[in-house]
């Protein structure tokens, strides 16, 4: 009988437990619970309902073994926030939004020789939300030595198995990782500063990291169950999951609230290029490097839409088709977009001077085609390597007139799906790190278990 894994797969503003068996040499799997994940303001500042979440993540984790014996269970989520443990193992600190404005000015006032100190040492895009400068905002009354700094997954992983590290994927956002070394920077975490000690230890994506606690293996189904390290940032699993036959000339879109586009390396790109175009160099599994940049995503729309009550998503796309042409387009990264609020189109507006709907949301689409091939194009110069094909996955890539738009704008072809391909990446390291995919790589049994749709330019 083939073994049941369950992955936990955490966005920025829903979450999901889902069931996965590999059957016939096919990654079969079901998502059996769906929850909303907002941040919610506080005297603090804008944090996650972190209690929230475990309450949501153990309904899932129940509801499976009720199903049935589980194997094993990762978790994956957004990168760069984190919580705080003490060294009794309490949570002190729930995790602030990366949307909190408490990091305003740091990057400002960064001087030139910090910035290079920075730049060479991690290889990271500067974005004001990387952890480093979260903890620069943090009192630092909690980051004492004793105490522990755990990303979002390494939060939940502890919960169910008492056990704290964190896994490289998601600790190369920091902006405190050392890319080609794997180890925490002890000059970064003195300009914090912080004792490194608070930083935890760091594990590959596949580590077996122990049984749950007593107190969950009594529950149905959840005797044996084991935590398997999934590459825990979100957008590592996403990569895995990328049905690309030629990683050296593809490049991938990560496409959601954000959108991450780059190009998969052997190793960490570290030139002068690769940081004046401001691409960060994020780890990824089994010895990979995501050359990648951040830029917004859906985010926008999704804002306009909840500010305009609309729910149906495909009438108002396909609203937008007669103004393609003829609307102005703006660079979706601008800081304005950054914070969620119901004045979202007034935003698009105060740019375009577009007012209607159709016209706002063509706007925006034309807008984000544009800078993804922008960065596709800029991708390939970076890591010197000539992109014939783009992959777009996850929830954006069900958006047909984006990758369209997206392929009309590069010239390239675009692949589109798996939609869940964090999902399928997450269950499939686990599936690998138990020995079940014999010879198969993670991106045969992904070919093998999806139907992709190809975008070709001037369609």
């Amino acid at each position: 009988m083939c073994a049941r894994r369950v992955a936990i797969d955490l966005g920025a503003s829903s979450g999901r437990v889902a069931v996965g068996e590999i059957v016939a040499g096919r990654l079969e799997f079901e998502v059996i619970h769906r929850f909303p994940n907002q941040p919610v303001a506080t005297a603090a500042g804008i944090k996650w309902e972190f209690e929230s979440l475990l309450r949501e993540i153990l309904i899932g984790i129940k509801r499976a073994g009720e199903q049935g014996e589980v194997a094993s269970i990762g978790v994956d989520s957004w990168a760069v926030d984190y919580g705080v443990i003490d060294a009794e193992g309490h949570l002190i600190c729930t995790p602030f939004c990366y949307r909190d404005k408490r990091t305003e000015g740091i990057l400002e006032s960064l001087n030139d020789a910090t910035k290079e100190t920075f730049a060479s040492k991690t290889g990271l895009q500067f974005l004001p939300f990387n952890t480093v400068f979260q903890l620069k905002a943090h009192s630092k009354n909690e980051l004492k030595v004793g105490n522990q700094i755990l990303m979002v997954p390494d939060l939940v992983h502890y919960h169910l198995t008492g056990i704290a590290g964190t896994e490289f994927t998601n600790a190369s956002t920091t902006q405190l990782l050392d890319p080609s070394s794997n180890s925490w920077i002890p000059e970064l975490a003195a300009w914090i500063p912080i004792p490194i000690q608070c930083l935890p230890k760091v594990y590959e994506a596949g580590t077996r990291v122990g049984k749950l606690k007593p107190e969950f293996q009594t529950l149905p189904g959840l005797s044996k169950t084991e935590v398997i390290l999934p590459a825990t940032h979100d957008t590592g699993s996403a990569v895995l999951a990328v049905p690309m036959e030629s990683p050296t000339s593809s490049a991938y879109v990560s496409s959601g609230t954000w959108s991450l586009v780059g190009v998969e390396t052997p190793h960490p790109v570290l030139t002068d290029s690769s940081r004046d175009a401001g691409f960060s160099n994020e780890g990824g599994a089994f010895g990979t490097t995501r050359l990648l940049k951040n830029m917004m995503g859906l985010w926008i729309l999704q804002e306009c839409s909840r500010s305009w009550g609309t729910k149906n998503w495909d009438s108002l796309i396909n609203s937008a088709k007669p103004f393609l042409t003829t609307v102005d387009s703006f660079d979706p990264d601008l800081p304005q977009f950054l914070a969620p609020g119901k004045d979202m189109p007034d935003r698009v507006t105060d740019l375009t001077g577009l007012t209607t709907k159709p016209e706002i949301t063509a706007s925006i689409l034309v807008s984000l085609a544009q800078k993804t091939a922008k960065l596709v194009k800029l991708a390939g110069e970076v890591a010197m390597t000539e992109i014939r094909k783009i992959y777009v996955v996850g929830g954006g890539s069900q958006n047909a007139l984006l990758n369209q738009l997206i392929a009309n704008e590069s010239g390239l072809p675009v692949v589109a799906g798996p939609v869940e391909a964090t999902l399928m990446g997450n269950l499939l390291v686990q599936f690998k790190a138990a020995g079940e995919l014999g010879a198969d790589s993670i991106r045969d049994v992904v070919r093998r278990s999806i139907q992709t749709e190809t975008f070709e330019p001037g369609q």
